[in-house]
C-alpha cells in the first residue's frame, strides 16, 4: 500500500466520522470527494489490465553464440482513455544476454503504441525461453498500483560456435579415404602436399620431371597420407567433474572441442559420431555429409555435463557400434589415472585413442595429473591439453608425434 494511499485512507476515516457526529454539506462534500478520489483512479487502472495488450517478436533463423538478437517488444493502448504512467519490465533472460534490461517507464495516449527493442549478444549455448515482460499501471495520484504480464511463448536455441579446423591429424584404420594420418603405407598418390629435393632412397617414381627440369638437382614430389577412418568422439560427461564450473565455461569447451572435429569431419565427408550422457540416458549422433551437421548443433547445443555415469561406461556402452580401426577422442574436464587408463585400454584394442584434456586455471576445474601426458604419449597416444581461454583450434592444429 502506498503512503499516498494511506493518507487518503486515514483522512477518509476522519472524514467518516465527522459525517456522523457533524453533518453538514461541507463534511458530506468532502466525504463523496474522498469517495470519488479513492474509487475512480483504481477502475482507470483496472481498465487497463483488459484494454492494454503486448507482444514479443524475435527474428527468425538460427543463431550461434556469439551473435547478435534483436527482441522487439510492443505495448498497445486500445481504449479511449490515456495512461500517463506505465513501467515496462522485460523478462529477458540474464543467461542469453548477459545483462539485466532496466525497468522502462513511458506513456501512452487512446490508441497510441509504445515499441521497445533490445540487442543482445547472445551470451552461450543452450535452449531458452524469451519470456513475455511485465506491465506496471500506476494512476497520477499514486494510490495505486497493478501489474499485467503479457506471456510469450516464444523460445531459441543457441547453437555453440564452430571453430573450423584447417587440418587435425589422427590415427587411422585401414582402409583408404580423407583423414591426415602418420602412417606413410596410406600415401594418396593422387594428392601431392608438398615439393622436395631428391633423397638417397627416394623411389624415382616420385620424381616430378617437370619441376626437375627447372633446378640442377632433382626434386620429388611428397604426397599426402590419407585414410578413410571411423571417428567416434566421447563426451566426459560425469556430473561431478563439473561441480565447481559454475559459469559453464568449462562445459562449453568440452562441446567445441568435439563440435570442431565433428565439423572438420563432415566437411571431408568422414564418419563420424559424438558420444555422451544425458541424465541417465545414454546419446549418439552419427553422420557423414556436411548437411547433417545441423543434427549435431542441435544436439550439443542441449548438452549438459549432468551425467551419471563414468567415461568407461559410457565408452563400454557404446563399445558395440565402434568400428574396428576407428579412432577414439576422448573428450574430459578429468584427465585422471582411471580416464588414463581408459585411452590404455582402446589403445590395446586397436582404437586408435586421442585424449583432449579440458582445464582451467581459475578453479579446480579440470585439473590434470601432471605426468598422465607424458606417460600417455610415450605410448603413442595423442593428448590435448586445453584451457577454457584458449582456442580450440590453436591446440587441435597441433600434432604431437
Amino acid at each position: 500500500m502506498s503512503k499516498n494511499l494511506k493518507s487518503a485512507l486515514i483522512l477518509l476515516v476522519f472524514t467518516i466520522i465527522s459525517v456522523m457526529l457533524v453533518g453538514g454539506k461541507v463534511p458530506y462534500l468532502i466525504f463523496h470527494v474522498l469517495l470519488l478520489f479513492l474509487f475512480l483512479p483504481f477502475v482507470h487502472i483496472a481498465i487497463g489490465l483488459y484494454f492494454l495488450s503486448g507482444s514479443v517478436n524475435v527474428d527468425s533463423g538460427e543463431f550461434f553464440t556469439g551473435e547478435v538478437v534483436d527482441i522487439k517488444y510492443l505495448v498497445r493502448n486500445n481504449s479511449f482513455l490515456l495512461y500517463p504512467i506505465l513501467i515496462f519490465s522485460p523478462d529477458f533472460s540474464k543467461d542469453i544476454g548477459g545483462k539485466t534490461v532496466d525497468q522502462i517507464p513511458f506513456s501512452l495516449k487512446s490508441n497510441e503504441s509504445f515499441s521497445k527493442s533490445e540487442k543482445s549478444t547472445l551470451n552461450r549455448r543452450g535452449y531458452y525461453k524469451v519470456g513475455g515482460f511485465h506491465l506496471t499501471i500506476n494512476d497520477v495520484f499514486g494510490l495505486y498500483n497493478l501489474n499485467k504480464y503479457i506471456k510469450s511463448d516464444i523460445s531459441i536455441l543457441i547453437y555453440p560456435e564452430i571453430i573450423r579446423l584447417s587440418s587435425f591429424r589422427v590415427p587411422s584404420g585401414m582402409q583408404s579415404g580423407e583423414l591426415l594420418v602418420s602412417d606413410n603405407s596410406y600415401k594418396d598418390k593422387s594428392r601431392i602436399s608438398t615439393l622436395r629435393e631428391y633423397r638417397d632412397g627416394d623411389s624415382t617414381r616420385s620424381i616430378h620431371w617437370k619441376a626437375s627440369s627447372r633446378s640442377e638437382i632433382p626434386v620429388v614430389k611428397e604426397f599426402e597420407t590419407r585414410s578413410d577412418t571411423y571417428v567416434e568422439i566421447f563426451l566426459d560427461s560425469l556430473k561431478s567433474n563439473y561441480k565447481n564450473d559454475f559459469d559453464k565455461n568449462m562445459e562449453d569447451k568440452v562441446v567445441e572441442s568435439a563440435l570442431s572435429i565433428a565439423h572438420y569431419c563432415l566437411s571431408n565427408n568422414i564418419s563420424v559420431a559424438i558420444n555422451y550422457e544425458n541424465n541417465n540416458d545414454y546419446f549418439r549422433i552419427e553422420g557423414r555429409d556436411y548437411d547433417q551437421l545441423k543434427t549435431f548443433l542441435e544436439n550439443l547445443a542441449r548438452y549438459s555435463g549432468n551425467g551419471f555415469h563414468s567415461l568407461a561406461d559410457l565408452v563400454d556402452s557404446q563399445s558395440v557400434k565402434i568400428r574396428k580401426g576407428s579412432s577414439t577422442i576422448l573428450v574430459t574436464p578429468s584427465l585422471d589415472s582411471t580416464n588414463g587408463a581408459v585411452a590404455i585400454d582402446l589403445a590395446y584394442k586397436g582404437l586408435n585413442p586421442i585424449v583432449i584434456s579440458i582445464t582451467s586455471k581459475l578453479s579446480s576445474v579440470g585439473l590434470v595429473d601432471s605426468f598422465l601426458p607424458g606417460k600417455l604419449r610415450d605410448d603413442n597416444i595423442p593428448v590435448f591439453v586445453i584451457d577454457h581461454k584458449q582456442r580450440v583450434s590453436d591446440v587441435l592444429e597441433v600434432y604431437h608425434d
